[in-house]
């Protein structure tokens, strides 16, 4: 049974949880609390706006639209870097490469996106008008309305490259696990999979476009939009499904989007409708404690 233990308040979307320490932006403060002993550890007043924090080894790093910020273990801020370039991705990879906007084509509204390297600078590569660049496991993507490619993460090229239309709508990445990466195509209301090395499509399924989420652990493809439903990695083959609307009303989470976490053997979730949070036990399909 879960039971609500803590609440802190005023914590931004980028926060950063390591070991026991949660780390995040209030106002103009980044602050360190620790969840155990449920009190603040270390505090920071800095003219910045985080989007993200991430832990990298001991090191804080703090991603804005402008700078990365490092910390250390008492928050100070030991080195800022400016990025100078509209930041699409604001998590770091390699420890070095940020995915950022290099150009804006007015008359097809276009973007162009490619990865730089905060320390040297530069722009090492770009992709093409209309192709956004996707991480996962510092393996990279591009996603466009043509279809999904491969791209060396260092150097861009083209790996391989598959033609899927989806109408007007992106593919969205879902996540890399077991040497499979897995897409969803919303407009044409599909999840694919394909080898990682090859680009060789796997298996496909009928599934609207979000909820849907990887479990790398177990190997498994959660889908909770309203109801739930999860699917075989390898395979993605249905390995358990569950429809109550009725009961979904009755606990008072039904909007559910791609907005959970899996922990386990629950997935945490929220209603942006109501303004609470569950945890559902993915072997009974009833919420074990909501708040």
């Amino acid at each position: 049974m879960f039971k609500k233990m803590l609440t802190i308040k005023n914590v931004n979307k980028g926060y950063c949880i390591s070991s026991s320490q949660l780390t995040f932006q209030s106002g103009k403060e980044v602050v360190q609390y620790d969840m155990v002993g449920k009190k603040e550890s270390h505090s920071s007043t800095l003219m910045y706006d985080f989007k993200k924090f991430e832990m990298k080894g001991n090191v804080l790093v703090g991603v804005s639209t402008s700078e990365c910020v490092f910390f250390d273990t008492q928050l100070i801020s030991v080195e800022a870097i400016a990025i100078e370039a509209p930041v699409c991705d604001f998590s770091l990879y390699n420890d070095r490469l940020i995915v950022v906007r290099t150009d804006y084509d007015y008359s097809f509204f276009l973007s162009k996106q490619g990865i730089k390297d905060i320390f040297l600078g530069d722009i090492i590569w770009e992709a093409g008008f209309g192709e956004n660049i996707k991480v996962e496991s510092n393996i990279a993507f591009t996603v466009s309305l043509k279809g999904v490619a491969r791209r060396d993460l260092e150097h861009g090229e083209v790996k391989w490259s598959v033609d899927v239309a989806s109408e007007s709508f992106l593919p969205e990445l879902i996540g890399v696990s077991n040497g499979i990466v897995i897409f969803s195509f919303a407009g044409i209301n599909k999840a694919i999979a394909f080898d990682v090395e090859t680009g060789k499509i796997k298996w496909e399924i009928k599934t609207l476009g979000g909820g849907l989420s990887i479990d790398e652990k177990k190997g498994l493809l959660h889908k909770f939009m309203v109801n739930y439903a999860v699917y075989d990695v390898l395979n993605g083959g249905l390995k358990d499904r569950y429809q109550d609307d009725a009961y979904f009303k009755e606990v008072g989470i039904e909007s559910l989007r791609s907005n959970y976490a899996i922990a386990g053997g629950h997935i945490i979730t929220t209603d942006r409708k109501e303004g609470v949070v569950g945890a559902f036990n993915t072997a009974t399909h009833k919420f074990d404690g909501v708040h």
